[in-house]
């Protein structure tokens, strides 16, 4: 009896090792290729992201061999940061909102992943700031606005949907500040174009 215990946990030990380091993997990759989609380096990101969805295939295998994985917060975080890679891609490249059956990711992790997008966004938007580009840079608020208009769609207390709210809150106070960057840019532009015309004038 004490053999076929130690053999057992003895397994569960070496799977859980094993799983740690795809996840782990799994979020460099991921990492790696946000910041190739802020860069704008279309091919880096897609290539990151193709290893991160291979990787995490290899997690899918392992929730399927042991059930009990699947709300593990090493699980768990591997779809959540992929998810969040492929969705800032998707929103910054195409302006296009991929659904979790699209992602291939559970809905949890999916909507955590979906809050934590809104940050990349504002990073984003402060990029075409940047660059005196600001119609875009609205059309990121836009899409900061919509996805929390989704978010708070999911009222549920942290017994179901762990740590929601305090993501809705994150989002919310996220795009107040890109709002009023925005506003100032918006400003900034309108009388530097007022002097340039009242100079042509003189």
């Amino acid at each position: 009896m004490l053999q076929r215990m130690r053999k057992h946990f003895d397994a569960q030990e070496e799977l859980r090792e094993k799983v740690l380091d795809v996840s782990r993997e799994v979020i460099r990759l991921s990492a790696r290729a946000i910041a190739a989609t802020h860069r704008e380096d279309q091919s880096n990101a897609d290539e990151f992201l193709a290893k991160s969805r291979d990787t995490l295939a290899t997690l899918t295998e392992a929730v399927k061999a042991e059930p009990h994985l699947a709300n593990s917060g090493i699980i768990l975080a591997a779809y959540q940061e992929y998810g969040e890679a492929t969705l800032v891609r998707a929103l910054i490249r195409d302006g296009k909102l991929l659904t979790p059956e699209e992602l291939s990711i559970p809905y949890k992790p999916y909507l955590a992943a979906l809050a934590d997008t809104v940050g990349e966004l504002r990073r984003h938007a402060l990029d075409l700031i940047r660059v005196d580009e600001v119609e875009r840079a609205e059309q990121a608020l836009k899409l900061m606005e919509e996805i929390f208009e989704l978010l708070m769609e999911f009222d549920y207390p942290d017994a179901i949907l762990p740590g929601m709210k305090r993501k809705q809150d994150m989002v919310r106070r996220v795009i107040e500040h890109t709002r009023g960057d925005l506003t100032i840019a918006i400003r900034q532009r309108k009388l530097e174009r007022t002097l340039k015309r009242a100079e042509r004038g003189k």
